[in-house]
């Protein structure tokens, strides 16, 4: 396979990283803050702010279609609407980038208030109201059920990864709750603080145990569906 030099580029990660110089051939190669893979912004510094702030773009540009095109806004249409060309893209590899700031985070669910207040009836409700009524998670409540699932995806051998790497599983029958907790390894950067494996696994420690030795994937999240650790934050419920 023959790759094109001039589309290739190196990222640096980490503080103390040396940055050396990489060649393809006899060319050397460019570096890199950010790149886009997959849909996904990533930078060096493995913050995410702007798949957040890219991610919010796209869907208010849809909703502003949605209200430009449609005259209808009864619960049923905009409800199908917003979980079929909406929320998709606040949705999408959510698991690499789940922001862990609070301005992202309020940033993500302005894209919810402002699809759920344009229902007929809602406008003058409360945000946690119009959940209530409409059933909706909050987007950061629904964010760690994504996590949940691919997590329980990863024990479950649907998703090749070796998490011996990353986590420790410890089979313990005489703790409380179920025999599959599992604990991290110890970081100090605040990125490592926030990523993936860091970042559930209390929430993982707190499942049932019917929810952990699930045989299917639906009879997981039925499981979970009640679990305390979706309550929601009463800063995101307030307005």
């Amino acid at each position: 396979m023959k790759f094109n030099v001039n589309k290739c580029s190196v990222m640096h990660f980490g503080y103390a990283n040396p940055k050396f110089k990489y060649k393809m051939g006899d060319q050397e190669l460019q570096e890199t803050e950010e790149e886009k893979d997959l849909g996904v912004y990533v930078n060096s510094s493995m913050k995410f702010g702007r798949q957040c702030a890219e991610s919010v773009k796209k869907a208010n540009r849809i909703i502003g279609i949605i209200k430009r095109n449609f005259t209808n806004f009864d619960r049923k249409v905009v409800l199908n609407l917003y979980k079929a060309l909406v929320r998709p893209h606040l949705d999408h590899c959510v698991p690499v980038w789940k922001p862990y700031l609070r301005k992202d985070i309020q940033l993500l669910e302005g894209v919810q208030r402002r699809m759920t207040k344009i229902i007929h009836g809602m406008r003058n409700k409360t945000y946690e109201e119009r959940l209530k009524e409409l059933r909706l998670m909050t987007i950061e409540q629904r964010h760690l059920r994504q996590d949940m699932i691919t997590f329980y995806n990863i024990t479950q051998g649907r998703i090749n990864m070796q998490i011996d790497n990353y986590v420790d599983i410890l089979r313990e029958s005489n703790t409380r709750g179920h025999n599959m907790k599992i604990r991290p390894s110890r970081v100090r950067l605040e990125e490592r603080k926030n990523s993936y494996f860091k970042r559930i696994w209390k929430a993982w420690n707190k499942l049932p145990q019917e929810a952990v030795t699930a045989q299917t994937l639906n009879k997981f999240k039925n499981s979970i569906a009640d679990c305390g650790i979706f309550k929601g934050r009463g800063d995101l419920l307030s307005r």
